[in-house]
């Protein structure tokens, strides 16, 4: 199923809700902290994916490190649901590591009405999660799909909450996200999910043999950048 091309028609009605990077090993908090950056110290599982992860929050997405404890139920899930995480963290399977689940902007008058779910009316199904078909397909891209409110970082983030708050806390100082730029095998055509995510400025697109993703913050005012890739993450984060 394609992403719903009536929500990008225009100063694009998506935004990045969260970002995710799948990796070979897990990452741990104290390793985080040394590098300025303040993350969960509790590790989330997902049995029936056979994952598990680690997320760093900021002021308008979060970030999540996604590595596989559990060969044979990641293996089960990817035959399922078609998304494989063990090929993903894989450098050498040439598969994008990365995964954007993207939300309606929070700017409420340009929301088509009919994609805007009232607090009254939600039930089960307005926690759908909308894949397109030929993205899910091909792994040297990013994977991008569509949540609704009830699972986005709008429902997690409790702003007046002190815990939240020390979580969108880094000592290095980045606080919100402003420039996505994916670096892709583009020897393969892209899908038209990520053409249209290109095309309305939410992400930018690099070609290149090996998969980086660069997060810029708060329009780069400190003029530092914070390159993870010696631990094994492919990410540069500039602010």
């Amino acid at each position: 199923m394609p992403l719903p091309s009536s929500v990008l028609t225009r100063d694009s009605l998506l935004e990045i809700d969260h970002l995710f990077i799948c990796v070979e090993a897990a990452v741990e908090c104290s390793t985080l902290t040394d590098l300025g950056l303040t993350s969960m110290t509790e590790v989330l599982r997902r049995p029936q994916q056979g994952t598990a992860s680690r997320s760093l929050f900021f002021e308008n997405i979060y970030l999540e490190l996604i590595w596989v404890e559990d060969e044979i139920a990641a293996q089960n899930h990817a035959a399922q649901s078609g998304i494989d995480f063990r090929s993903r963290a894989q450098p050498h399977n040439r598969a994008s590591p990365f995964g954007m689940a993207l939300r309606q902007t929070l700017d409420m008058s340009h929301r088509p009405f009919d994609l805007l779910p009232q607090p009254q009316d939600f039930n089960y199904s307005d926690t759908f999660v909308n894949f397109a078909a030929a993205n899910l397909r091909l792994q040297n891209e990013p994977l991008c799909f569509v949540i609704p409110d009830a699972v986005s970082l709008i429902a997690l983030l409790d702003r007046t909450s002190p815990i939240h708050q020390g979580l969108l806390n880094h000592a290095a100082g980045m606080k919100r996200l402003t420039r996505t730029t994916v670096t892709i095998d583009t020897t393969i055509q892209l899908t038209d999910s990520i053409n249209m995510l290109q095309r309305e400025g939410v992400i930018a697109v690099k070609p290149g043999a090996l998969p980086l993703l660069e997060l810029s913050f708060d329009e780069q005012v400190q003029q530092k950048m914070l390159d993870l890739r010696w631990l094994g993450i492919p990410l540069v984060l500039n602010y």
